[in-house]
């Protein structure tokens, strides 16, 4: 996942409401939105390489999602873990608390590259990851990450967060259908409008040109790009997903998969 807005306790049917990207490398194999097979328990993509997954849930209402911070002025992780299982094991230990296992990550961060996590158990969000690295509590709110710290006002992170905001309000005072809500998210997920200001890009160490190409909030290049969009409702007996993947980076076909699981 790769830019993620999320609206925490501002419907009251509602507690969390997510529009998400997940930007990747199209040659990287993935399955899409699924119950999986393994875990019947579990809802969520699945990266086909490493095992792990960028966003998922449980049927337990334990939620997780996890982003890659992007900065290419530090030196590699000679061997670095897959930083999509810590969505999964998450997921996959029914138990523990979103504080407890944000403890336990904190502990062994030295063994992955940059990433923010975010948990939710029901009941605490937390946000851990980042740069510099931090654990807090996510209050109630919108909230934006994108490949930096939580709530780094980069330009994409800025403009989608403010068009959520504005969606979801409507929605929130009965002037929007949640069907349009989603048209109007999924819409506002879809621009690939670049970033024209070259000194608001961010400099995490890739140049101005590759800066501006990963500027928008949907990325459209060659070989790397928005894999797929994703909204999450999260509501008080059940978590609903509607997921629409790209299979080519330049074209707006798609297919959509929704999926309800049951608390």
């Amino acid at each position: 996942m790769c830019l993620v807005v999320i609206a925490l306790r501002i419907h009251p049917e509602f507690p969390l409401v997510i529009a998400s990207n997940r930007d990747e490398f199209f040659e990287r194999p993935t399955e899409g939105l699924h119950v999986w097979d393994t875990n019947p328990n579990i809802l969520a993509g699945k990266d086909l390489k490493a095992g792990g997954t960028w966003l998922g849930a449980n049927a337990v209402g334990k939620l997780a999602f996890l982003t890659n911070v992007r900065n290419f002025r530090k030196p590699p992780h000679p061997h670095p873990k897959s930083r999509g299982g810590l969505v999964t094991q998450f997921l996959e230990v029914w138990s523990e608390p979103s504080i407890g296992y944000a403890k336990q990550v904190d502990s062994e961060r030295e063994n992955f590259e940059g990433f923010n996590l975010f948990l939710f158990d029901g009941k605490e969000a937390v946000a851990v990851g980042g740069d510099p690295f931090s654990t807090q509590l996510v209050e109630t709110g919108f909230h934006a990450v994108s490949n930096a710290s939580w709530n780094t006002n980069w330009p994409k992170t800025e403009k989608l967060k403010s068009q959520i905001i504005e969606k979801i309000s409507d929605w929130t005072n009965g002037k929007m259908t949640k069907p349009e809500l989603e048209v109007g998210m999924f819409s506002s997920l879809n621009d690939s409008e670049l970033v024209k200001e070259e000194h608001l890009l961010p400099d995490t160490g890739i140049g101005k040109e590759r800066e501006k190409y990963l500027s928008s909030v949907r990325i459209k290049t060659p070989n790397y790009g928005t894999r797929a969009s994703t909204l999450v409702f999260y509501g008080k007996d059940s978590v609903e997903m509607v997921e629409r993947s790209f299979s080519d980076p330049l074209s707006d076909g798609y297919t959509e998969r929704r999926n309800v699981l049951q608390f």
